[in-house]
């Protein structure tokens, strides 16, 4: 069983990776913002879907744009990483925003309201 979770980890870098060259160099949206981050990958336990989880900086109508633009392009982004990954079958692409960073910074934000309310 081992080589199958090994399998499924090395697949979802070489997409984490290949998805956000697609995205950084090829595709031409001027939805979508300069600096997007792809920051997770998750597949379906049969690998035919994975969930593309990507940081776009900027306000909710430019991430909510971007993600509409990169579920629209995932077609081209599946031709062009199927071009470059072997698999048996290669994974449906959907997108999906990553609001942690924000979250986390929301968080350090918050506890350092915190430390200077102690001192």
């Amino acid at each position: 069983m081992p080589s199958k979770h090994f399998h499924i980890e090395r697949l979802r870098e070489l997409l984490q990776r290949e998805i956000g060259t697609v995205i950084s160099q090829e595709l031409r949206d001027p939805r979508i913002p300069p600096v997007v981050t792809v920051t997770q990958v998750k597949l379906a336990q049969d690998t035919r879907n994975a969930t593309i989880y990507v940081s776009v900086l900027g306000d909710q109508n430019e991430k909510d744009n971007a993600i509409a633009a990169l579920n629209k392009a995932a077609p081209f982004i599946q031709r062009t990483v199927a071009g470059r990954i072997t698999v048996k079958h290669f994974p449906h692409l959907y997108f999906k925003i990553d609001n942690s960073l924000e979250h986390s910074q929301h968080i350090n934000e918050l506890l350092k309201e915190i430390q200077d309310d102690l001192e």
